[in-house]
């Protein structure tokens, strides 16, 4: 499971909340100075212009809408279980070691740490498995394939990028929770209506298999899988290369019976 609170990414697709929200949001944006445009009646906007306070604001004014609506919206209960329009999507993968290249524009530097045995990787793919949790090795160690952040700079090798039980991490299925989250809780499962988290992923049926005191209340973190880091630029150093989605908004949540 990611340390970190959030990881921000480039252009990303990001829905709206219910419709008196959305004017609210819209112009937020115009403060901001932001440009939205319209695909599917659901804005758009591409966070490469934002600076890192823009993406603040704007991630915090709508973190406030949805807890407005948590206090105020009712649970829809429904035959297949109940539903929640109050919580946002973001992503989280495990790192491959061969993307973290010099050629790429990555501090290549081979260095150790403890747990590492005098093994030395590059700095780069250390510092995103730290964040990320987990990182897949070019070559294995006594059979252990993936790299694990286990804290106070320490890192251990594993056979599996695993959930905080021990669990196997499955791309497109798993994903996280916040341990503080007032409604979902580890080993539900989950049908995520989002556009953007459809086509981004290709899933609506979602196990919660893993939690985070690092992670919002309101926050559901989708597992990707393994990949390359999207870049080695600024808050592309968080992302994984497959998709540039950064936050889903204004996403229902059903929790099947």
């Amino acid at each position: 499971m990611r340390a970190c609170l959030e990881k921000s990414l480039t252009t990303r697709h990001v829905g709206s909340l219910e419709t008196f929200v959305r004017h609210r949001w819209l112009c937020g944006l115009c403060v901001l100075g932001l440009t939205v445009s319209v695909t599917r009646a659901e804005p758009q906007f591409d966070t490469d212009a934002m600076s890192d306070h823009e993406l603040r604001a704007f991630r915090n004014q709508m973190r406030s809408e949805l807890q407005r609506l948590l206090e105020t919206a009712p649970i829809e209960e429904t035959p297949e279980g109940k539903a929640y329009r109050v919580y946002y999507c973001t992503i989280y993968y495990t790192p491959r070691e061969s993307g973290f290249t010099a050629e790429r524009g990555f501090d290549d530097t081979r260095i150790s740490a403890p747990g590492l045995k005098g093994r030395r990787y590059p700095a780069a793919f250390l510092e995103a498995v730290k964040r990320e949790g987990f990182g897949r090795l070019s070559e294995p160690v006594n059979g252990r394939t993936f790299l694990q952040y286990v804290g106070g700079g320490r890192y251990q090798f594993a056979k599996a990028a695993l959930g905080n039980r021990g669990n196997v991490l499955v791309p497109r299925v798993s994903c996280a929770v916040s341990k503080k989250n007032p409604f979902l809780r580890r080993g539900q499962m989950l049908r995520i209506q989002s556009p953007t988290v459809e086509e981004v992923t290709g899933s609506r049926e979602w196990r919660v298999e893993d939690t985070g005191g690092g992670l919002h209340p309101l926050q559901i973190d989708l597992y990707w899988g393994e990949d390359d880091p999207l870049g080695a630029v600024g808050r592309m150093r968080a992302r994984p290369a497959g998709t540039r989605m950064e936050y889903a908004f204004d996403v229902k949540v059903l929790v099947k019976r």
